[in-house]
């Protein structure tokens, strides 16, 4: 939850809003849930907040819409509408359920993408698309070589990101195939996997250092690395998958193929043999990818929705 933390900082830091954060530490037990609603209930009486922003649907939203006594507003980000096969049939049918119930409760609502709007069976009206952003000033583009000497990596061979934070959905199998069918057409390449605790500091020297970033997940709302490829001016090889498209108009080289080895090994070596960093910096700010601009968006929606959907 690295982005909802950093978006909560923004709206304190620049925007002037009082901001507390509250961590649904228990979404299975019924225990669980009955002591995080009383501590909730007693941080609303001694902070007396405006207005709740949900993070994720599923439990946390409807929890937020039922026990919230001022307006909710639900961010919606990929794996709360989409289906997601590793949490298991019945924990992932029930989890888009709970979040599809959450819009009922809603005062606002926001999608990261047009394709999670699509998915919501109702109050698609009410619907902002407001991509979580990333922040430029801190995703800065190094040399390549500066970046591969701060990590001590080999300077010859072609190194691609793939992030197998949740290998099932981000299809590590994929992208393990066409590793292996690139270096066995004698491409000089490995992949770097990334497993979900790479620190933010650390993660603009790795996208700099790197040649390509690949994406070949079964679904996606926004996905964050992306624009943070992006950022670094790191080429993109994806699969046509969440809200890619739009945010990667106009950026080359890269490429948006379907999600298959052979489209995805063609279309990345292609991307190495070119050797040549994107435009992806200019066209995140082009393509609504800055953090500062879309933080704004959210604010004044809550401020919105605080001010005029009172429950």
């Amino acid at each position: 939850m690295v982005f909802s933390r950093r978006q909560a900082k923004a709206l304190s830091e620049c925007h002037g809003a009082e901001v507390r954060v509250f961590f649904l530490e228990s979404r299975m037990s019924p225990t669980g849930i009955a002591k995080a609603r009383r501590k909730f209930k007693a941080m609303v009486r001694d902070f007396k907040p405006m207005v709740v922003h949900a993070h994720y649907g599923t439990v946390t939203a409807l929890f937020s819409v039922l026990f919230s006594p001022v307006p909710v507003v639900v961010t919606y980000h990929g794996s709360d509408l989409n289906k997601t096969p590793n949490d298991g049939f019945f924990r992932d049918l029930m989890g888009r359920m709970l979040s599809q119930l959450a819009a009922l409760g809603a005062s606002g609502i926001i999608c990261v993408s047009t394709q999670l709007r699509d998915a919501l069976w109702w109050r698609k009206s009410l619907v902002r698309i407001i991509p979580m952003g990333v922040e430029l000033r801190r995703y800065l583009p190094m040399e390549r070589d500066a970046a591969r000497a701060r990590l001590g990596w080999d300077h010859r061979k072609s190194i691609v990101i793939f992030n197998a934070s949740a290998p099932i959905i981000k299809r590590l199998d994929i992208a393990l195939e066409v590793e292996k069918r690139l270096i066995a057409d004698g491409v000089s390449m490995e992949l770097e996997i990334l497993r979900g605790n790479t620190t933010q500091e650390e993660m603009p020297i790795l996208l700099s250092a790197a040649d390509a970033i690949l994406l070949c997940s079964d679904n996606e709302g926004s996905p964050t690395i992306v624009k943070e490829a992006m950022a670094c001016n790191l080429p993109v090889v994806t699969s046509d998958v969440g809200d890619v498209r739009e945010r990667l108009a106009g950026t080359s080289p890269g490429a948006i193929v379907d999600q298959n080895v052979d489209q995805l090994a063609s279309a990345l070596r292609t991307v190495l043999a070119s050797g040549k960093r994107s435009n992806g910096r200019i066209m995140a700010v082009q393509n609504r990818a800055d953090a500062e601009t879309l933080d704004r968006e959210t604010y004044e929606l809550l401020l919105r929705c605080a001010r005029h959907g009172a429950k």
